[in-house]
């Protein structure tokens, strides 16, 4: 009986730091959203090659009430491209349709930008240069290629 109590207790207290960190959590973790990014917000970049040295970012939606998920991020021809799978199911594509204003966060720093969607860039076009940054991209058959893929190209603010 108890270790039955020192099991629970155990419980109880593990429950308790995880639902803590989940309210007050900043910056998403791996599939989980996050709320605002934290981190030096800088300017608007004028090249976007430095997100190379990171296989992911995070971005910021919704700017009232932040919420943020971590993603790929491809630079085609000098522009930012972030790729979103199952992107008519995703929360954050719905936000950034309805307000397009974000911040990225790639490593340590913060960006705020725009997001717009991008229907008229095939997803082969891009695929060349997502195998640069990814080369599991690299021998991927677009057949193959899971289906609802949205892309929005990252912009400077109006």
């Amino acid at each position: 009986m108890k270790l039955l109590k020192i099991l629970l207790t155990i419980l109880a207290a593990t429950l308790l730091v995880a639902a803590t960190v989940y309210i007050t959590r900043t910056d998403p973790i791996a599939i989980v959203a996050g709320k605002r990014l934290s981190g030096d917000e800088r300017p608007y970049p004028s090249d976007w090659s430095f997100s190379n040295d990171y296989m992911t970012i995070a971005v910021e939606s919704r700017p009232q009430d932040p919420h943020s998920v971590t993603t790929l991020a491809i630079v085609h021809q000098g522009a930012l491209y972030i790729p979103a799978q199952s992107g008519s199911t995703k929360a954050w594509t719905q936000y950034v349709l309805d307000e397009p204003r974000v911040r990225l966060k790639i490593g340590e720093t913060v960006y705020p930008a725009r997001a717009d969607r991008v229907l008229d860039l095939p997803l082969a076009d891009l695929m060349a240069s997502a195998a640069m940054k990814y080369p599991q991209f690299a021998e991927r058959d677009l057949n193959d290629a899971p289906p609802d893929i949205w892309l929005f190209r990252i912009s400077q603010r109006r």
